[in-house]
Parts: C-alpha cells; sequence; structure tokens
C-alpha cells in the first residue's frame, strides 16, 4: 500500500486514497502451498487507465508482494542447537527424511487495509518524506470462534509503527517456529519450548530501490538470514531432520518460489 503511495507520488499520479482487501482461503493438491490468497486494490482518485496499469504493476512488484508471489528471496539457513553446536546449511539433498505430522492449516480469513491519508510527511519545501502509515484489520476463524486484530504498519518519522517489510517477515518466523514445533521428532526430554528463529534482512538501497524496482516491473533478489535455535543435540535432532521441516514450512515456500496470488484485482473506485 505504501510503495503504491510512493510510487504515485513520484510518479505525478493522482491517487487520493487507496484501500486493499485479502482473502485467504486453504489450497489443497500437489505443488499446493496450503493456502492462497485474492487480492483486491480499490484506487480513488481521477487515475486513468493507464495509471491504473502503471499502479497495478507497482502493486505486483512491491518489496512484501515481490517476496510471497515472485520467489524473490535468497535464504541463509543456520541451525544452533541448545548443546551449542552451530552450523551453516547448504543445499538440501535430495534424500532428506519424511518427517510424519502436518505444518499447521492456515485458516481462512480476511485482510482489509486501511491508508492514512493524514500521516503522510512532508518538508518544508513541500516534498513527501515519508509515505504513512495503513492500518490493518485482519479477520479469521479458529476453532470455537473468530477472532479479529488490528495492526499498524507504514513509513513514518517517528519510530512507533514498523515498516511492512519487518511486519512479514515477524510473520515468517512465526510459521518457521510452527512448522518446527509440528514436524520435529522430538524426545520426552527435549522441550519444544526451547525452539527459536531469529530473522535478518539485507535492506540495502532502501526506499529509492523498492519503489524504483516496483515502478519498473522489476523483481529485486533480497537476502534474507534465518537462525533456527532447536532443542538437544546434532545427534537427538540431525541436521537433514532440521532441513526437512523447514522445506515444508508454507511461508518460506512462498518466499522462495512464490504461487500464493490466487486472484490479483486493481480496480478504480
Amino acid at each position: 500500500m505504501v510503495t503504491v503511495v510512493g510510487v504515485a507520488y513520484r510518479g505525478g499520479i493522482p491517487l487520493e486514497d487507496i484501500e486493499v482487501d485479502f482473502e485467504v482461503e486453504p489450497v489443497e493438491g500437489p505443488g499446493s502451498l496450503g493456502f492462497g490468497v485474492r487480492e483486491k486494490v480499490t484506487l480513488k482518485g481521477n487515475i486513468s487507465e493507464g495509471d491504473r496499469v502503471r499502479l497495478q504493476r507497482a502493486s505486483r512488484y512491491c518489496p512484501v508482494g515481490q517476496a510471497l508471489t515472485k520467489g524473490s528471496m535468497v535464504i541463509e539457513d543456520e541451525v544452533q542447537w541448545r548443546s551449542g553446536e552451530i552450523t551453516a546449511l547448504s543445499a538440501a539433498p535430495a534424500n532428506l527424511p519424511v518427517l510424519e505430522g502436518a505444518v499447521p492449516v492456515i485458516q481462512p480469513g480476511t485482510v482489509h487495509g486501511s491508508y492514512l491519508l493524514d500521516t503522510k510527511e512532508y518538508d518544508d519545501d513541500g516534498v513527501m518524506q515519508h509515505e504513512g502509515e495503513a492500518k490493518v484489520y485482519i479477520t479469521t476463524r479458529n476453532l470455537t470462534h473468530t477472532s479479529r486484530w488490528t495492526v499498524m504498519a507504514g513509513h513514518s518519522s517517528a519510530g512507533l509503527i514498523p515498516p511492512p517489510f519487518p511486519s512479514t517477515h515477524a510473520g515468517w518466523a512465526a510459521s518457521t517456529v510452527a512448522t518446527l514445533s509440528r514436524l520435529l521428532p522430538l524426545g520426552e526430554e527435549q522441550d519444544v519450548r526451547e525452539l527459536q528463529v531469529e530473522v535478518g534482512l539485507n535492506m540495502s538501497g532502501g526506499r529509492e530501490l523498492s519503489q524504483g524496482s516496483a515502478a519498473e516491473g522489476r523483481i529485486v533478489h533480497r537476502n534474507a538470514v534465518r537462525r533456527v535455535i532447536v532443542p538437544g543435540n546434532p545427534r537427538s535432532v540431525p541436521i537433514e531432520t532440521v532441513q526437512a521441516a523447514l522445506g515444508r514450512d508454507p511461508i518460506t515456500l512462498a518466499y522462495t518460489e512464490g504461487g500464493i496470488l490466487l486472484d490479483e484485482q486493481v480496480v478504480v473506485g
């Protein structure tokens, strides 16, 4: 959302407001990630068809969009056991073990993002410095009732609102922990609560690179380092087992292979 706002500003497109809606649904079948997303972006303003197409391209190639739909992440994994040993993961061998258990199901739900117009920030010369913030409403079902959350994200100088990409990585880290907790064959002496995931991202290039590549429809591969801390030692939890579990995490698969987008609409309303 904030990438589209920035691209519109720098391209002289009279975008007055923007809303984004996602529908998340389970997807079953060979090669599927287990879930898919239907996206609708609503642009408001005197937007020509040519400008709509330009902003649709920016939406497709924003950093978060690239990461989840175009497999633009290059992930370096490191595993550390609680016993102290550390190893960097190389390419997964073809004969990884088949692990029992199912990864956590991503429940169906909806996401609605509203742009907060008054949060744009300009310098004394009237040049935009920060695109502003968005309020995101999340609704999903669980086993007993419907759950709702409201989160904030965006580009702001105050430092209180997290940028969108780090927020996405927080979800990736949580997904990795949930997947490992289901698939790693931990013994009674190993506490699943000792699982920990730390994610670091190389964001070199910043806003100029992100918005420039989005405006041009250009993929930018970004490097991420993920450290996975697991219980036990390399004998009780072999490295091949950890690799097999990581290879089934749905967000990891989306980051490296793309494929979550089931439908996309960018409309002027």
